[in-house]
């Protein structure tokens, strides 16, 4: 609002329905033209106000015209915005992501690239006894139940860091968890466990970047490395790579389990194989021996 703060006593006449139970009631709500002046910083404005129970009251319309705010009534809602009106309601629950768009692969790509932006690389992000670590604080329900199932923290380390990744893009409680048996399909925002042979323990846990090549390479980012977040650089070519060769066959210490919140509806369509860097940056490929 432009100008200085100005204090009205204001309301809306809006043909309100009063239903008086005594004389004295509806004399308590007379309302008689205000002969009052009015001033918007020392300008003298036109005014339709009326004196009722020894207060102003003025249509909020007016005030708006007069010191430079919008009014508008939606008749659908019943609803009186003051201002800007906000921007259409996101589209929300299975099917769409925490921006309103619908899942897909390109979408989430673009969510986390976002997240990249808002939690690069280096911040710190560790156990709970690393020093100033950051640890998830995002309600992390259908992700959280996922993190539950391997009896990993869903506040600490790395497993935290993928179920925060998780919410951000997917929700809260949208879009739930379902075990990915075909690993050649991982898709951006897959939360991926490193499962020990010997034992089945959890030894990492990371978030798929984009789509297995031909030769089974991928990108991923993590947390709890050396206590701090990471994602693939473009000027070290092997970071942050994978290749599911490494998890596959007999003799492998880890095997790899995936969890996908990619609705059932939502195809594999192959379009993010290789997708997380761009044309010009390196992209050499890491093969597992």
């Amino acid at each position: 609002m432009k100008g200085k703060f100005v204090q009205f006593v204001a309301g809306i006449i809006a043909g309100a329905v009063l239903v008086p139970t005594t004389h004295a009631a509806v004399q308590q709500l007379a309302a008689t033209s205000s002969a009052q002046k009015f001033y918007v910083d020392g300008t003298p404005v036109q005014l339709e106000a009326y004196a009722i129970n020894g207060s102003n009251y003025v249509k909020l319309r007016d005030i708006g015209e007069a010191v430079g705010f919008h009014v508008s009534y939606d008749g659908s809602t019943n609803s009186v915005y003051i201002g800007e009106r906000p921007a259409a309601v996101q589209n929300t629950g299975t099917g769409y992501l925490t921006n309103g768009q619908p899942v897909t692969e390109e979408n989430v790509l673009a969510l986390l690239r976002q997240i990249e932006r808002d939690w690069p690389t280096g911040t710190i992000w560790g156990t709970n006894k690393t020093p100033g670590t950051h640890k998830n604080e995002v309600p992390s329900t259908a992700s959280g139940t996922i993190m539950r199932g391997y009896h990993v923290s869903n506040t600490y380390a790395c497993g935290a860091y993928a179920s925060m990744v998780s919410s951000l893009i997917f929700g809260d409680t949208a879009n739930p968890g379902r075990r990915l048996e075909d690993l050649s399909q991982i898709r951006p925002g897959d939360i991926i466990f490193k499962v020990r042979n010997e034992n089945n323990s959890i030894w990492h846990i990371i978030v798929a970047l984009e789509s297995p090549s031909n030769i089974n390479t991928f990108r991923f980012t993590d947390g709890n490395v050396g206590g701090t977040i990471q994602w693939p650089d473009s000027e070290s070519p092997y970071s942050n790579t994978d290749n599911l060769d490494c998890y596959q066959g007999e003799h492998k210490d880890y095997h790899l389990e995936v969890w996908t919140r990619y609705p059932e509806s939502v195809p594999y369509t192959g379009a993010s194989v290789g997708a997380w860097f761009t044309p010009n940056q390196k992209q050499e490929a890491m093969k597992c021996t």
